[in-house]
């Protein structure tokens, strides 16, 4: 009886050569789609951020705009005329008044309608190409960013309760804290608060580099904080609390014996010298946007380019970083009670009024992503995402209580 002998019979070196190449194209499908799936998540993410950042900035800046001359209803042509006889007031510094703390360099000065007189503050003030040329940015018109200013009465701090008494000459100012019952019917008191602040509370009050707006029986003023003095803790009725407002501050506002400086409207300018009653103070928030860039200390990118917002003399704060163009235009009426649209700076010519601007329109507000597009297969050839708004706002406060009432 014949036995087959069984072998056992392996693949053949072809046969592993083609099934190791077809394990090779499925793993290379999948690592593929991996990739895609991890760029297209990356590519969105970044998109999501710059979004998200772009809506917060623009509803900040909708919210400062919206408000803009809130508060200075009351001051005729809602401005007021500063002093400049030893100095020109500006904005846009901080108490350092370094380089580092004036956008631009030196500050800005305050608006002189018509060319030649008196800087005012106004409650809207264009920056028309007064800000920077972000790295690699291609701006339209005078080739740099803007600038805006607005002003409004601060709510937080209700220093419209305290009674205010000039010191001679002028340059010093005591608020005493009212009695309890009943309170004065100027004090308007912010929501939860039953009786007001201290003048030097930690949290809202006064510090050098406020701006206070007085209003007295002879005219307003504006002055700058420059010492706040007076006893620590919860303020009780009687309680006093001397502010300074020394010369030679970082905003130029203070300029004690001038013409249009608050010491004009505390009556001992007068002849027999005598401090006025009835004076009330608020605190106002002259705000200014702008951008910056920040190099890069390794010298590999152009750097950051950052938008900050200061208030009054205060050190400026960062709001969004990658912020590479911010243009306004605004929409405004000339002395015949003519509608002017888009001007790029209201205040240009004699016929223009910019304490009636209408409407700000954001005509750039543009944010580009955080990493180019060298991370990501998919965007390698594109550089940085970028998104760009486009918005209008109207100034309410002015809107509606000055157009009609221009002519």
């Amino acid at each position: 009886m014949e036995q087959t002998g069984s072998r056992t019979r392996g693949f053949t070196f072809i046969e592993l050569m083609v099934s190791m190449a077809l394990g090779m194209i499925v793993v290379g499908a999948a690592v593929k789609l991996y990739s895609q799936g991890v760029d297209a998540t990356w590519v969105i993410s970044q998109r999501a951020e710059m979004q998200q950042n772009l809506r917060a900035t623009e509803n900040l800046l909708l919210r400062d705009i919206s408000l803009a001359g809130a508060g200075l209803t009351g001051v005729p042509g809602e401005s007021v005329t500063l002093p400049s006889a030893e100095a020109s007031p500006i904005y846009g510094c901080d108490q350092t008044r370094t380089a580092a703390g004036c956008l631009p360099v030196g500050g800005v000065n305050y608006p002189s309608i018509p060319a030649g007189s008196s800087p005012t503050l106004y409650p809207i003030m264009s920056g028309y190409g007064l800000g920077i040329t972000p790295p690699g940015a291609v701006i339209s018109g005078t080739g740099k960013t803007d600038l805006i200013t607005v002003v409004y009465s601060d709510i937080t701090l209700a220093l419209n309760c305290y009674t205010v008494t000039f010191t001679a000459p002028g340059n010093s100012i005591t608020f005493t804290a009212p009695p309890n019952n009943p309170l004065p019917t100027t004090c308007v008191l912010p929501a939860g608060l039953a009786y007001p602040q201290a003048v030097n509370d930690a949290v809202v009050g006064l510090t050098p580099g406020d701006i206070l707006l007085l209003s007295t029986p002879l005219g307003y003023a504006v002055g700058e904080v420059t010492s706040v003095v007076g006893p620590a803790g919860a303020p009780a009725p009687g309680s006093a609390y001397v502010v300074g407002f020394a010369d030679g501050d970082p905003l130029n506002l203070n300029q004690n014996g001038q013409p249009n400086d608050l010491t004009q409207v505390s009556g001992f300018a007068s002849a027999p010298p005598a401090g006025v009653a009835g004076s009330i103070a608020n605190r106002l928030l002259v705000i200014t946007y702008y951008l910056q860039n920040i190099p890069d200390p390794t010298g590999q990118t152009a750097g950051i380019t950052i938008l900050y917002r200061q208030v009054n003399g205060h050190t400026a704060v960062p709001v969004t970083d990658n912020v590479v163009n911010m243009q306004f235009t605004y929409d405004t009426y000339d002395t015949a009670g003519d509608l002017l649209s888009q001007l790029g700076d209201p205040t240009q010519g004699s016929t223009v009024a910019p304490n009636v601007i209408r409407k700000v329109n954001i005509a750039h507000l543009t944010i580009h992503s955080q990493l180019d597009g060298a991370r990501s297969l998919l965007m390698a050839t594109k550089g940085y995402q970028a998104y760009d708004v486009q918005t209008s706002m109207s100034a309410r406060n002015l809107s509606y209580n000055n157009r009609y009432s221009f002519h």
